[in-house]
């Protein structure tokens, strides 16, 4: 039973991080997880430690729980290992699809074309949450659809972590716009036809240019965001006396402030 809950709490955990309600930074409690799910803090401290052997959750000395924050490098990182591993997944899958998988993989990439016409009817070309939520059911349901049609578990279980912890990590920075679910769906559309047909090469290189055309889109939406937060006054969380001393030393440091000499303390 507790395997079952435990399973159920992990579970419950990657939806929260996933929606965008717990971000990076954010302290998690394992009372409060357990009393929100009505079960006991044993199985949410086991969700929670395997969570933090994934990456997802860190543990902070006073803090606690906490979700991880990764810089570029780590997105980087998590981009390249998916580039390394499905394209090698969708090449073995190539004339290897079951009916029952390449009619879900069909639906998986409709659900991108009825979302685009979506949007052009109401004349906007943002998603909103909902619509989101969607987009991120159905691209992460059709990557790993492909990747288990491979027949490779251990590649199947590396890549769904990579890509949850890319996932959390762009949530609630990255937003994609027509453009991107467009050019998604005609990806998806072009790596089905070529599994399809057992077009093992072209199934490779197309899931290849499809991985890094994401990972420029993240990591030009994760620029922005941090231009953006560089740009501003930060508070550094120094008491009143301290702040007023840090800003006259830091006046005094910008080129062509007049210096006195006093005595050091």
């Amino acid at each position: 039973m507790t395997d079952s809950l435990s399973e159920k709490a992990y579970h419950h955990i990657q939806r929260k991080l996933l929606s965008g309600e717990w971000s990076a930074g954010d302290v998690l409690s394992e009372l409060s997880v357990a009393q929100e799910m009505g079960i006991s803090r044993t199985p949410v401290r086991e969700a929670f430690r395997n969570l933090e052997q994934e990456g997802v959750l860190e543990q902070v000395p006073r803090f606690g729980t906490r979700v991880k924050a990764l810089d570029r490098r780590d997105l980087v990182e998590l981009y390249e290992l998916r580039e390394a591993l499905e394209p090698y997944a969708v090449a073995q899958a190539a004339g290897k699809l079951v009916p029952e998988d390449r009619d879900r993989l069909r639906a998986l990439c409709a659900e991108f074309k009825t979302i685009a016409g979506e949007l052009r009817q109401k004349g906007k070309t943002r998603p909103d949450a909902a619509m989101m939520k969607r987009l991120m059911s159905a691209d992460m349901a059709y990557h790993q659809l492909l990747i288990r049609a491979a027949g490779n578990r251990r590649m199947m279980k590396i890549v769904a972590d990579s890509r949850v912890l890319a996932r959390i990590f762009t949530t609630s920075r990255q937003e994609h716009d027509l453009k991107v679910i467009e050019q998604t769906y005609r990806y998806h559309v072009e790596i089905l036809q070529a599994v399809e047909t057992g077009k093992g090469d072209e199934a490779r290189r197309l899931m290849s240019e499809h991985i890094r055309a994401s990972m420029v889109e993240a990591l030009e939406h994760y620029d922005t965001q941090n231009a953006a937060i560089g740009s501003q006054d930060m508070s550094l969380g120094l008491p009143d006396e301290l702040l007023t001393e840090f800003h006259r030393i830091e006046k005094q440091a910008k080129p062509g402030a007049t210096r006195r000499r006093g005595r050091s303390a």
